[in-house]
This record gives structure tokens, sequence and C-alpha cells, in this order.
């Protein structure tokens, strides 16, 4: 069956948890490069009162808070993939032992690199 034949309904294969980590996770990794930088080149030094010029504090704050939280979306992943679907479980085995998988790859690979006007993608690959 070819996707053509199921274009009129849409289907998640991940499950909302997949999901919502996968953009926590996103989030975090900005938010972390932004405030590592801060802190490997700080900003220069203000003349003030200290109470009122805590910027540096504060992104020290944000930086450790937001690995805090990449470290429990991380654990919370791996809870997840024990327990979630056949796919929330590729993200520990992947099943390149089949020789359908081995032949999506393929032809995402050729479809990204512009070999194929169009990518192949058959329920067979999908699963």
């Amino acid at each position: 069956m070819h996707l053509k034949e199921i274009t009129s309904q849409g289907y998640y294969i991940y499950e909302a948890p997949v999901r919502l980590w996968h953009w926590i996770t996103a989030l975090s990794i900005v938010v972390l490069a932004v405030t590592g930088y801060f802190i490997g080149r700080p900003l220069p030094s203000i003349q003030g009162e200290a109470t009122f010029l805590f910027w540096m504090g504060w992104i020290r704050l944000i930086h450790f808070t937001t690995a805090y939280i990449f470290s429990v979306a991380l654990l919370f992943r791996i809870y997840w993939a024990c327990v979630g679907n056949e796919y929330a479980r590729e993200m520990f085995l992947v099943p390149f032992w089949r020789r359908a998988w081995r032949k999506g790859i393929i032809s995402e690979i050729r479809w990204y690199f512009f070999s194929k006007k169009r990518p192949i993608v058959t329920m067979d690959t999908i699963r």
C-alpha cells in the first residue's frame, strides 16, 4: 500500500509524550546554548548596585534550571521507551536488521540529496 492511498487520513505514529519530549529537548538545547555562551563570555561589568544588576546570576540560574529540566525529560523518555508503543522503543532499538527499514533509510537519503522527485514510502517501510 503506497502513501497516496492513505493520504485522506492522518496518523500519529509517535505518542504525545514522545512529541512533548522532543520539543522540551529542542527548547532546552537552545536555552542551554545561549546561556552557556553568556556564561563563557560574560557581559561587561556595569557600575551600580548589585541588587539591581544581577544579570549573570539570573543567566546562571536559568542555565542550571534548564539542565535539570533536560535531565528529568531524558529520564522520562527512557521510562516511556519501556512502556510506550513500538515507535517509542526505537530510541534504543532501531530495527536495522529489517530489510524494509534499510530500504526506507536509503529512500530517505536519496530523497534528501534530491536524487528522487518523491519519497517512496509504503506501510511496510513505516512499520
